[in-house]
């Protein structure tokens, strides 16, 4: 099928910008004598305080609930943030069954690459992120599984308190990262005792499907067991929010949530099967103020998602993948005297990857056509203790500055681990009689190094000047790497007023080091190969060898320069930002002397604009309801020398290989660092995000709706120059507009308890495109989601 452009969702686009420019100035304030007439508690996104130069966007509770955010997943609540970006082959309109969450990319950067952190710890999974491209793939024996992912934690965004957001001029207190830092905050006591209870289903047939007519009967018959088609599934989720005091100064709070989807499948010899795909929340935390100084939280955090699958085609023993995270956490505030204040958070997580197989033997004779078996169990884990001190001192006068400086650190162990816990065997015996028996042996890899971290942040301010000086050095036991970062940033409040104020930054963000590059090949080392020939006889049998080469790796890191611009004008709040970022030791494999090894080749450059406009502060009155309405732009333009293609088995990441030949592109030869970026390259969004609410009515009625420019790729045409050099040519996509709405309503059902009915349509108008990037035939065309619709219901006391 074609996709098609309705003009729909631009003419609501521009008819409520348009609404809101005219009518924001003239209705600041809710002037009703009702109070219940008027808005009680609006949504608003803040951008960034006035002492701080922008970069850092903060999503509170309110808005966490009143967007609409899909299943509930970090990626669905960054769609607001226009420096965020999305895979292309993240999404498909066949397979809405999985449960997985999409990855996202601040700035072009590699999506393995952000931080995210929980209550002021990292809780990145390193064990191996970059191979959630085979999340129902068949798995490997002499590589690690895919299905992996850097959140650590699956979170339900429904169990948060606040996320904060940095993709630009991110303080020295961060570091382990060359994209974005999301930092999130879990519900904590804030004195009020309730119990929440929400339930949610979603289900086929509430979506409009779109596949391509090759695969309309593999869609119907859901054929393919590899979760590619999912025609008839069924998510369900629960939650439980509670809070309750112990005493005047502590309080306890409880969050769970499941999400559940079940969707049919063909298994190889024809019969149907149900997999079932499930993601748990859990967190638990304690908060104790003990006096005016001291302040004291202890946390308990849980996260899986776990599914199960099929083997192969051939070998269709049933497994269990699990991508789990469970810690502990404490949080410390102490106020000393002279006002200085004192804060520890700490950190014990364990994360860990897993594959439960129904069988560890597997067999194929070509000659009698029978086959079975699996690939056996494989754990892989990774445990962290974290202890983060931070020492902030009071405001100190040098002569005519004004100082804020704060001292803190890092000090973190971390042990992480790839485990076999029995031999895997496959026998095959060809058509000829010839049999193969191939061992895969038991063993263990595995790494523990400990992480150092200091830094100093001195936030300065000089009369209508406010700088922030900061320093990090952060030092990698395992590689042997001493990282120092300097972080810059300057805020001018040109009149004094806040009202303009000229912003600028240099840093330098570095990344992170990943279990994989310690397994690299050494599984090749656990397997043995014995050929018998249909006389009996066997050959010499063969040994596999480690491949890989010695680890002499330079840290990855990016150089950003930002220039920005905040403009309050009448009820408006404008930002504009500009951000070069420069990527450079970005790991990809390469070959030397029959060994395969990590290199420091991978380079990117990435400039983005984004402008952000909004009236957070003055809502739109119109008779009994307040809007609040935010527009943002991102416009970008990324090169890469990692040209992945999706459809090809290539991911962009630290497992592939880079050719370093140039290519004959757009007339002449260029480097291949010079060709546009693959993926997460979208080259302008537009987005409007709208809440309106009505009290009298108990209402709130929120809208997305998003703009995605096609954008542009260099693709290999397959054919050389005269010189033998690879001809690339542009390819270029198709733009996209959808338009997601809310509607929630929470009447007053006794005096203590109110209700809860939500409807969410994603996509409302079924606007699709094609996100084929092939030119081969033998790929089909694919397409982003059609329309789904979620229900939930619920109750609070």
């Amino acid at each position: 099928m074609r996709s098609h452009h309705a003009l729909s969702p631009i003419i609501i686009m521009l008819t409520g910008l348009s609404t809101a420019v005219v009518q924001a100035e003239t209705a600041e304030h809710c002037r009703d004598p009702q109070p219940q007439t008027c808005s009680q508690e609006l949504p608003s996104v803040t951008i960034t305080g006035h002492e701080l130069a922008t970069g850092v966007q903060v999503i509170d509770q309110v808005l966490i609930e009143q967007l609409p955010t899909g299943e509930g997943n970090l990626a669905d609540l960054l769609r607001i943030n226009p420096a965020v970006d999305f895979s292309r082959n993240g999404r498909g309109s066949a397979n809405s069954g999985v449960m997985r969450p999409e990855e996202f990319s601040f700035h072009g950067q590699a999506y393995y690459q952000n931080l995210f952190m929980i209550d002021g710890i990292g809780v990145n999974n390193d064990i191996n992120p970059a191979s959630g491209s085979s999340d129902y793939g068949t798995p490997g024996l002499t590589k690690t599984d895919g299905g992996s992912s850097p959140q650590g934690y699956y979170l339900d965004v429904g169990l948060l308190e606040q996320v904060e957001v940095y993709d630009a001029n991110v303080p020295a207190s961060f570091g382990g990262f060359t994209g974005g830092v999301v930092s999130a905050r879990m519900k904590r006591y804030d004195g009020n005792d309730f119990v929440d209870l929400r339930y949610g289903i979603q289900r086929d047939e509430w979506e409009s499907f779109h596949v391509d007519a090759r695969d309309q009967d593999d869609f119907d018959n859901a054929s393919g067991f590899s979760a590619d088609f999912t025609p008839i599934y069924r998510k369900d989720s629960y939650h439980l929010s509670a809070q309750q005091g112990l005493s005047d100064r502590s309080g306890v709070t409880l969050g769970l949530s499941r999400r559940t989807s079940s969707f049919r499948q063909t298994e190889p010899d024809g019969d149907k099967t149900y997999f079932n795909d499930r993601i748990d929340n859990l967190h638990t935390r304690l908060d104790t103020r003990w006096n005016d100084r001291l302040e004291t939280g202890f946390s308990l955090r849980y996260a899986e998602r776990r599914h199960d699958g099929i083997t192969s085609p051939v070998y269709d023993a049933p497994y269990v993948q699990a991508h789990r995270g469970i810690g502990l956490g404490t949080n410390l505030e102490y106020h000393l005297t002279g006002g200085h204040t004192f804060t520890l958070d700490a950190g014990l997580d364990r994360l860990q990857d897993e594959l439960d197989s129904g069988s560890n033997h597997a067999f194929q004779d070509a000659a009698g056509g029978d086959s079975g078996g699996g690939f056996g169990d494989n754990e892989r884990n990774q445990t962290s203790l974290t202890l983060a001190p931070r020492l902030a001192l009071a405001r100190q006068l040098w002569g005519a500055t004004e100082h804020r400086i704060t001292l803190g650190g890092e000090l973190r162990y971390q042990e992480a681990h790839y485990n076999r816990p029995q031999d895997v065997t496959i026998d095959q015996t060809l058509a000829n009689g010839m049999r193969i028996h191939s061992t895969y042996a038991k063993g263990e890899i595995g790494v523990d190094y400990w992480t150092r971290s200091l830094y100093l942040d001195d936030r300065i301010r000089w009369r209508n000047l406010n700088l922030r000086a900061g320093l990090r050095a952060d030092y990698n036991d395992w590689l042997g790497n001493l990282d120092i970062a300097p972080r810059l940033s300057a805020d001018w409040d040109l009149f004094g007023d806040g009202s303009t104020r000229l912003l600028a930054g240099a840093n330098r963000y570095y990344g992170r080091s990943f279990l994989q590059y310690a397994i690299n090949d050494a599984l090749s080392g656990f397997y043995t190969r014995r050929v018998y020939l249909p006389n009996g006889a066997e050959l010499p049998p063969k040994q596999g060898e480690d491949t890989s080469g010695p680890l002499d790796l330079a840290t990855p890191y990016s150089d950003e320069l930002m220039l920005g611009w905040v403009q309050q004008a009448g009820p408006f709040n404008s930002t504009l930002k500009l951000v070069q970022r420069d990527s450079r030791n970005g790991i990809r494999k390469t070959k030397s002397d029959d060994l395969e090894l990590y290199y420091n080749s991978g380079r990117s450059d990435t400039l983005s604009l984004t402008w952000e406009l909004d009236h957070a502060e003055h809502p739109l009155m119109i008779g009994n309801s307040a809007t609040v309405a935010r527009l943002a732009l991102g416009w970008k333009d990324s090169t890469s020398n990692t040209q992945g293609n999706h459809h090809l088995g290539e991911s962009d990441s630290y497992e592939d290989f880079i050719n370093r030949e140039p290519v004959y592109y757009q007339g002449k030869l260029v480097d291949r660092s010079d060709l546009p970026a693959w993926d997460y390259n979208i080259p302008l969004s537009v987005s409007l995000s709208s809440v309106t609410q009505l009290p009298a009515w108990n209402l709130t009625w929120s809208n997305f709706i998003n703009l995605r420019q096609g954008g542009t790729i260099a693709r290999d045409t397959r054919k050389n120059t005269s010189e033998g050099y690879d001809v690339y040519e542009d390819f270029s996509l198709e733009d996209l507009v959808t338009v997601d709405t809310k509607v929630q309503w929470k009447p007053r059902t006794w005096a203590n308890s109110q209700g809860y009915v939500m409807v969410e349509v994603s996509n409302l108008f079924d606007q699709v495109i094609n996100t084929n990037t092939s030119d081969l035939d033998a790929f089909s065309d694919r397409y982003t989601p059609g329309r789904k619709v979620w229900l939930e219901v619920g109750m609070r006391f």
